[in-house]
């Protein structure tokens, strides 16, 4: 299969021309193969795609690609991915700029931190909780796991964590790893060499 892309949408601009380029490339493709596929399966595909490229985002961009509809705005929530229609008043108004600031974020580890931060809070819960941690990656898991709701999933963050930061030794005491486990195992390529540092909620780091 031979394909030509061309566009106008600035890269690295914010604008979600990856994700853009992401589902026309698994719409185009599920066309020439012949298959048929539901909007919501097709968004869920292409957002697990474009991580392949080093971007551990969300679906929320090839979610509305998808999904949107003329003439009303879309609630997207996920586990299961599903739009819920949003009227928007008479009148409104959407501004889309481009800052002429480029943001690689596959080049990069800003976009991936966060996302890093959250999986080893969720690891480290579920150790704490001697849940089957290193199959974890997400903190609702840990919660879903749990069967508890979210202030009890707060009460339990107050009781494992403790307020100093973790360096990346003191993470890999706590699940019994080394650090080249840590790495290669849980952090994104982009992140594996920026030294994560994690922080309970309520505290933050000072100079």
């Amino acid at each position: 299969m031979n394909c030509l892309v061309d566009g106008n949408i600035p890269p690295s601009s914010g604008l979600s021309s990856s994700s853009a380029l992401v589902c026309c490339a698994g719409l185009v493709t599920l066309t020439v193969l012949g298959r048929n596929l539901s909007k919501v399966e097709l968004a869920e595909i292409c957002a697990k795609s474009e991580r392949y490229i080093g971007t551990e985002g969300g679906g929320m961009d090839q979610s509305i690609s998808f999904l949107a509809e003329e003439g009303t705005a879309k609630l997207i929530e996920f586990s299961p991915l599903r739009a819920t229609d949003v009227k928007l008043p008479s009148g409104a108004v959407f501004v889309i700029a481009n800052s002429c600031v480029e943001m690689n974020k596959a080049a990069t580890s800003h976009f991936n931190i966060r996302v890093m931060e959250c999986r080893l809070a969720a690891k480290l819960l579920a150790k704490y909780k001697s849940l089957q941690w290193d199959k974890v990656l997400r903190l609702e898991e840990v919660q879903a796991k749990l069967g508890i709701s979210l202030e009890e999933m707060l009460l339990v963050t107050e009781d494992a964590l403790h307020p100093e930061p973790y360096n990346p030794e003191e993470i890999c005491r706590c699940l019994g790893i080394s650090l080249e486990e840590l790495r290669t195992q849980i952090l994104s390529p982009n992140t594996q060499d920026d030294g994560v540092v994690l922080y309970r909620p309520g505290w933050s780091a000072t100079a």
